[in-house]
């Protein structure tokens, strides 16, 4: 039985993300670890070790607070890396021997080695078997000249980031020049007081005794590959199994001269620089420690313990969040813009593109080991792009280049919206506060002509808002093409930011008139808005040419900007835009917040779009200023759904509660009869996330309609922050949020049972092994073949795009009759493939994955070399 209890000790939110300007994901609390284990054979003293040295440490055999009376010779552990040994101790399988957390120190070889034990590492050991022979007192180490113990005598050792530390540096020299120069002139000392003097900044050092060999092997694994600390090694003897971890990245050794006049070489200007350089590497210390805390925590530990439901009740859907790379800036605008296969298909390919904003922008390059300055915040001209091919997402944000032509100021883009005419004179220029729509399609074609369409914002400051019209479209070589359309008519929305612009449903017509686009609300850099205005696509019957069209169709009840808007397709050729929350008066953050929803319907078939709006009391979510909504339709029960994340709520007090749900779901059903039922808001849980769920500064952010599939859809969190004059800027984080519903992962897993059963006449059982391995995050789909067709089975997969690289293939063994065993494999497919599953079976595979596949499943499959390289850079 193993009892666990909460970690204590420093967190490292507290010293680490304070310097480097950002917030750190939050320290899961003990009792919502469970420990992964291999359940491997003990070595045979590996149990009494494990028991003395929890005892030396915390007095007992449970994790608790320290007695500080360890074998070290300041008799107790360093407390920016007890949280570290905390959780290592708290596995089962292993125990920590030594640590440090990095130190800045001064060795004189010449000096008095009276007072080792103060000054001496607070808790490394040279030996292990300082630290597992239990005392009472700290005891004087011996050592030889060359390691500084016995002789000799350290005039400094700090473990913190100094301001001073230049100072003291040189303080501490001089005094030991002082000191040598008293023992010359006593003739105390007959040694060579002219050798210099050793200056050390060492990196962390951990060493951990584990259970088998098998468990070391896994600890040096992720401790070498994911944090990148390549020195670390395996010490093992036929009694124990010792996992060194260490690097020398960051590692400082060089000698400093005292001269007899107590005169420095080098000179003081050099000591600062050095001391400078210290602190630096100090910090990069702070960094290496963290990164290997959450390393060991996800890789050592089961945190699904942790999943919960937002409300009471069963949950009807489950939540999963996947980290992508930060786009760091808010008010930006952002599309996803899916690829569609041969078959006309949308396939796991997306392209989300994301328009100017305001902040210090994404990193582009997160592989170079360059250290430059931390970028500025600033406003943004600038195009980013993040794709996501074949089912896994690229590790960094990619900046768009604009195709020019010389001597062509205007070209005519092809969209499937239409064909307009563009001048690329107008360029995007730095903006924030403007909104983007991926354009209907009025007809059949590829995501390669999809048009984007940007409207609005501010280019300087409150008092210069733009109603600028811009048609963007991507191309295929890392380009694209944006420019103002050159022919707009009808009454344009007057010039403004922090408003909305959604698409409207695709559809097929041949009317001289089709709306695109709906423009809600916003702040005229005087007071907030109300309008409603439809940009549509029309014919012009002189010249067969087509237009952008502007109408002002409806005015708001209360004019908002910093509102959330979505358009959902409810009922057959009629779009509903819902327009949540917002403020009045942006001056004042709080002013007036709108607890309704305003629902206005638009009739399809009519030229002119129908005038009513619906205030609504049905959703009862909270009200917000910033947050962002989505929608979809999800199959195969005729589900509606909306969704609406993050965003500033007005409680009593005036701020923001920090209890509140990050995300909001809310449900139609239509029944068989075709009416709407009444909209609700579902249950969910968060699934598959180890540690809690910190989604930053979600406010002023995007967010985006991924995919929907049959049981299925996923959306994207982009952007998004806040500005603090005292504090600095502060981002959200961007995920991929993949939302399931209950139902249908009961029939699927109905369906995957029944497909793995008709097997040549056995009943052979594959899927999740328990419910612990099915909520980690490298937990996949499969599909299962015969070890002689896989192979082949993966070519077609490749083939059709559905294998999903970002996995191995796994070797899973099954029970068939009769207790036989019988050996599979598991090949992991993309998400796309995995929803035929659900609706077609093996019909919807080509015939030759047909004749390969013997059924669908999850197993834990290991990540690809290439994903765990990616995964590495993006955590460092």
């Amino acid at each position: 039985q193993i009892t666990v209890t909460q970690i204590s000790g420093t967190s490292f939110k507290a010293w680490s993300a304070s310097k480097r300007g950002v917030d750190t994901p939050t320290i899961m609390k003990a009792d919502s670890l469970n420990p992964i284990l291999l359940n491997e054979p003990l070595l045979p003293s590996f149990a009494s070790l494990r028991e003395r040295n929890l005892r030396i440490l915390y007095g007992d055999t449970k994790i608790s607070e320290y007695i500080n009376n360890d074998k070290s010779p300041k008799g107790s552990v360093d407390e920016k890396i007890r949280p570290l040994v905390n959780l290592i101790n708290l596995h089962p399988e292993f125990v920590t021997l030594s640590s440090c957390s990095g130190r800045v120190a001064m060795f004189d070889p010449a000096g008095s080695c009276c007072d080792d034990h103060q000054l001496e590492d607070s808790n490394k050991a040279e030996d292990e078997s300082d630290v597992d022979t239990p005392t009472q007192q700290p005891k004087e180490v011996k050592g030889t000249e060359i390691s500084g113990k016995g002789r000799g005598k350290w005039i400094f050792v700090t473990h913190d980031i100094l301001p001073d530390l230049g100072e003291q540096i040189i303080e501490s020299l001089k005094q030991a020049g002082t000191q040598r120069l008293s023992l010359q002139t006593t003739m105390m000392d007959t040694n060579d007081n002219n050798s210099p003097i050793t200056f050390k900044h060492e990196p962390p050092l951990l060493h951990i005794a584990a259970s088998s060999l098998a468990a070391g092997k896994k600890l040096l694994h992720f401790v070498k590959s994911t944090c990148a600390m390549r020195e670390s090694g395996l010490v093992v003897t036929d009694q124990r199994v010792t996992v060194e971890i260490r690097t020398t990245g960051t590692l400082l050794c060089l000698p400093l001269m005292v001269q007899s006049d107590t005169s420095l070489q080098p000179n003081e200007v050099y000591l600062m620089a050095l001391a400078d350089m210290a602190n630096k590497r100090m910090e990069q210390n702070g960094v290496l420690l963290e990164k290997l805390f959450y390393t060991i925590q996800n890789e050592l530990f089961d945190t699904s313990s942790n999943n919960h439901s937002v409300e009471e009740g069963e949950a009807e859907f489950h939540v999963s969040f996947e980290p992508l790379p930060s786009l760091n800036s808010w008010k930006c605008a952002s599309v996803a813009i899916s690829s569609k296969s041969q078959g006309g298909e949308t396939s796991d390919d997306v392209e989300i593109l994301a328009f100017g904003g305001q902040g210090v922008g994404p990193i582009i390059d997160e592989c170079s080991n360059t250290t430059t300055k931390a970028p500025s915040c600033r406003r943004w001209d600038a195009i980013f792009r993040l794709s996501r091919e074949n089912g896994a997402w690229a590790k960094s944000w990619k900046r768009l280049s604009i195709a020019t032509e010389e001597h062509s100021e205007t070209v005519t883009l092809q969209t499937s919206a239409g064909s307009f005419e563009v001048n690329r004179k107008t360029l995007l220029g730095t903006r924030e506060g403007h909104t983007a729509c991926v354009l209907p399609s009025i007809s059949s074609s590829s995501s390669k002509d999809d048009g984007v369409a940007i409207f609005g914002g501010r280019t300087g400051g409150p008092t210069s808002p733009s109603n600028d019209l811009f048609l963007f479209k991507l191309q295929d070589d890392d380009k694209g093409v944006i420019g103002t359309p050159v022919d707009v008519r009808g009454s344009p929305p007057v010039p403004r930011f922090g408003h909305s612009m959604n698409a409207l449903a695709s559809m097929q017509s041949d009317d001289i008139i089709i709306p695109l686009a709906v423009v809600s609300g916003g702040y005229s850099g005087k007071a907030a808005l109300s309008c409603i205005h439809i940009l549509s696509r029309s014919l012009d019957s002189d010249t067969g040419k087509t237009y952008f069209l502007w109408e002002h169709i409806a005015d708001m009840p209360h004019p908002r900007c910093y509102h959330s808007a979505t358009v959902l397709q409810i009922n057959q050729g009629e779009d509903e835009l819902f327009v949540f929350g917002g403020m009045s008066e942006p001056d004042d953050p709080f002013s007036s917040i709108e607890k309704f929803v305003y629902k206005l319907p638009i009739q399809r078939e009519c030229s002119v779009p129908s005038k009513e709006i619906i205030i609504s009391e049905e959703f009862n979510i909270p009200e917000s200023i910033g947050a962002a909504a989505c929608s979809f339709y999800m199959l195969p029960d005729k589900t509606g759904m909306m969704l609406l994340s993050g965003g500033v709520q007005n409680g009593d007090s005036g701020c923001a509660s920090n209890d509140e749900a990050p995300l909001h779901i809310i449900k139609w059903k239509v029944n068989s009869n075709g009416a709407t039922l009444r909209p609700e808001r579902a249950r969910y849980s968060v699934t598959g996330c180890k540690g809690e769920l910190d989604l930053g500064s979600l406010v002023h952010h995007n967010m985006l309609n991924l995919q929907c599939s049959r049981g299925s859809i996923s959306a994207a969190f982009v952007g998004g922050g806040v500005p603090s004059f005292s504090f600095g800027q502060s981002f959200a984080r961007s995920f991929a949020v993949s939302i399931t519903s209950a139902s249908a992962i009961n029939n699927r897993e109905g369906k995957t049972s029944k497909t793995n059963t008709a097997r040549q006449g056995s009943q052979t059982t594959v899927g999740p092994k328990s419910k612990q391995t099915q909520n980690n995050r490298n937990v996949t789909d499969v599909v299962y073949v015969a070890p002689k067709d896989a192979k082949s089975a993966r070519l077609e997969l490749e083939k059709l795009g559905y294998f999903d690289s970002r996995y191995k293939l796994v070797k899973v063994e099954v029970d068939e009759n009769e207790g036989d065993k019988k050996i599979v494999i598991g090949l992991p497919i993309t998400q796309h493939c995995s929803s035929l599953s659900l609706s077609e079976g093996k019909e919807g595979l080509s015939q030759r994955l047909q004749s390969l596949v013997i059924g669908w499943g999850e197993e834990m499959a290991p990540f690809s070399s290439s994903q765990m390289s990616k995964m590495a850079n993006k955590a460092s």
